[in-house]
């Protein structure tokens, strides 16, 4: 799978996948992830790359030059990755996308090339959805930039894919992917087995691995129950 976000800031958000999990699938050439300078596709010497907003306003407006430049120098370019040009999506930042989730995560992780293009400034120009496929949101707040949101997508899935993990059971047994259930994930506990009178469960240390079972989907009820009841809505 090759990875590309589109940003005005790349030095933001290149040592995230210079760490843990994401550098060692980038090595594994599991995944490419690159990261495109907008800038580089600036209409002038100067790297401009946004203008005021037609009608008056506040802020300033990405323009749609730069950013179609760089979605199709992007799309053109091979890869070190085997891909596939269908199978492509290309998504922007924005507080007004979708509100991106684990269903999410796990269909971008089956594409073979994702576009993400970092929203900033007071937005784009609108005629850029017209060359994009979808809007992607973090929740209903704003942020300086989409490039935390980018981040967050890029680690999201990349963990999907298989081999990137040692153990798919791991992404199986996570919150919103219990049993495949949208269950928030059981309570976890290590050693020491008491401190300060707070024990472990004696079920997990039993060695009855059906009756561990058990304790973990009923937990996980309990948790999702407790804190996060609309998942027990969502069909």
């Amino acid at each position: 799978m090759k990875i590309s976000i589109i940003t005005l800031f790349p030095k933001m958000i290149k040592g995230f996948f210079e760490e843990s999990i994401i550098k060692r699938a980038v090595e594994k050439k599991l995944v490419e992830i690159e990261i495109v300078n907008l800038r580089d596709f600036a209409i002038d010497d100067y790297g401009t790359v946004d203008d005021r907003p037609y009608g008056g306003g506040t802020g300033m407006i990405l323009r749609i030059e730069p950013i179609y430049k760089a979605i199709e120098k992007v799309k053109s370019q091979k890869s070190k990755v085997k891909i596939s040009s269908k199978n492509l999506k290309v998504v922007i930042t924005s507080p007004k996308g979708k509100t991106f989730n684990q269903k999410k995560a796990v269909e971008y992780s089956k594409l073979d090339h994702l576009i993400i293009i970092a929203g900033h400034y007071e937005d784009v120009d609108a005629r850029v959805l017209d060359f994009v496929d979808e809007e992607v949101s973090m929740g209903d707040f704003i942020m300086t930039g989409g490039e935390i949101t980018a981040v967050a997508i890029v680690d999201s899935l990349v963990r999907l894919i298989p081999g990137v993990l040692k153990k798919d059971e791991a992404v199986r047994q996570e919150s919103f992917n219990i049993n495949n259930k949208k269950l928030l994930e059981y309570p976890q506990y290590t050693r020491p087995e008491s401190f300060k009178g707070l024990k472990v469960p004696k079920v997990l240390m039993s060695g009855d691995h059906k009756k561990i079972e058990d304790w973990r989907l009923k937990k996980a009820l309990e948790e999702t129950r407790k804190k996060r009841p609309d998942l027990l809505l969502d069909k």
